[in-house]
């Protein structure tokens, strides 16, 4: 998966067309999120994933900080009720990649919702990402999370 660049680019995403055919395990649409980390009872403070919103929920915050990062979303393949979330290692500021990507375990202590337009348009059946200890994997110079869904 070494191939995985982002320098060709879709329109607004910086991602290259390769990418769809590169990462095993997804489904061929990825939508573009904007992910805030944190605890949402925490006010967005903490590990974990706060909010999630879709180029299909507001226009996409191109503001750059460390509490947040664009990632791809995408329902898994052999299931409806988890999602594939692609992080680029050059989109994440060194304290978020401390902070949220350590020791290969992206740990979300509190459930996350996510929009009914976005549920809809991954295919899923819930709008709740279930809280959990995920496994990290490394496909490139992406980081691949699979959240499970109520």
């Amino acid at each position: 998966m070494s191939d995985i660049s982002s320098t060709d680019s879709l329109p607004a995403s910086g991602i290259k067309l390769s990418l769809l055919s590169s990462i095993d395990g997804l489904n061929t649409q990825l939508i573009r999120c904007d992910i805030v980390f944190g605890m949402p009872s925490q006010d967005c403070r903490g590990t974990g994933i706060c909010k999630l919103t879709s180029d299909m929920d507001l226009p996409p915050n191109l503001k750059k900080e460390c509490r947040h990062t664009v990632a791809f979303a995408s329902q898994s393949r052999d299931t409806t009720d988890k999602i594939s979330l692609l992080f680029f290692r050059e989109l994440l500021c060194v304290d978020l990649f401390r902070r949220q990507f350590r020791n290969g375990i992206f740990d979300m202590p509190e459930p996350c919702l996510l929009s009914r337009n976005t549920a809809d348009a991954l295919g899923l059946k819930s709008q709740i990402l279930l809280p959990g200890k995920y496994a990290i994997q490394t496909q490139g110079n992406c980081f691949r999370v699979d959240i499970r869904c109520e």
